[in-house]
């Protein structure tokens, strides 16, 4: 079934990070990734969320991936609080709830692009003439559909990310977190991507979008400014720089 289009009445918050860190201890230093931040990943909404590098943004998107813990405070995913929840039931909550763009693609390389978009699907349980019917569809969707049967090696940065995208679309997940996807992608492609993404967020998805490249701003719902480890929700001195 086609999803509708969300309006501004029916956003509901679907992801939510209250009060919450990131801390490292290096020997006697303790470095802070994330100062005390509260934000909030609504349905039917892109975010997204400019800082420089280092900044602490790529910290953020971890913490609502629940891919870390926090160092104090609370994360919330779809009404339940990440904190409590073990490895494997964090890994559960992923694998239903939540899907990734990573800035370095993060495929498996011993697999085709076509296997790579199968895997989410095969770990659901999905049969495996299922999983390729849609891992198929979610690569000619992104363009890569002459491209299937090549190892993730054999194909360019630009390729891969497609690829990625494609993994990450083909579950239907709730909440799509997103770490530079437009990074290695020409400016045409790019807007292609952002549209995707906008397009996933008028449909009721949830998208937060990581970016140094403020040029993606046309395609925000909401934007939230990453510096030093804190969040704002004004743009930083330090914006006119990115690229």
């Amino acid at each position: 079934m086609e999803l509708k289009s969300t309006s501004l009445t029916d956003k509901k918050v679907v992801a939510r990070i209250v009060n919450a860190g990131k801390e490292y201890i290096a020997g006697d230093t303790k470095i802070t990734a994330l100062k005390n931040s509260s934000v909030e990943l609504k349905s039917g909404e892109l975010l997204l969320i400019i800082g420089p590098s280092g900044s602490g943004k790529t910290t953020l998107l971890s913490l609502f991936g629940c891919v870390i813990y926090p160092s104090f405070g609370e994360v919330w995913i779809d009404g339940e609080k990440a904190n409590d929840l073990t490895e494997a039931k964090l890994a559960k909550l992923r694998l239903m709830k939540i899907g990734f763009i990573f800035q370095r693609f993060n495929l498996i390389s011993p697999l085709t692009a076509l296997e790579n978009v199968m895997m989410p699907l095969i770990l659901q349980g999905i049969s495996e003439k299922l999983a390729n019917e849609k891992a198929s569809a979610a690569l000619e969707k992104v363009g890569m559909g002459d491209r299937m049967k090549n190892l993730s090696n054999d194909l360019s940065g630009g390729q891969q990310q497609r690829v990625a995208i494609a993994r990450a679309l083909v579950t239907n997940p709730a909440i799509m977190l997103c770490d530079e996807p437009t990074a290695s992608l020409d400016l045409a492609s790019a807007g292609i991507v952002m549209r995707e993404l906008k397009d996933l967020a008028t449909k009721g998805k949830a998208v937060a979008v990581v970016t140094h490249d403020t040029r993606l701003r046309p395609f925000a719902d909401r934007i939230v400014y990453v510096l030093d480890g804190g969040i704002s929700d004004s743009p930083v001195e330090e914006e006119i720089s990115l690229k």
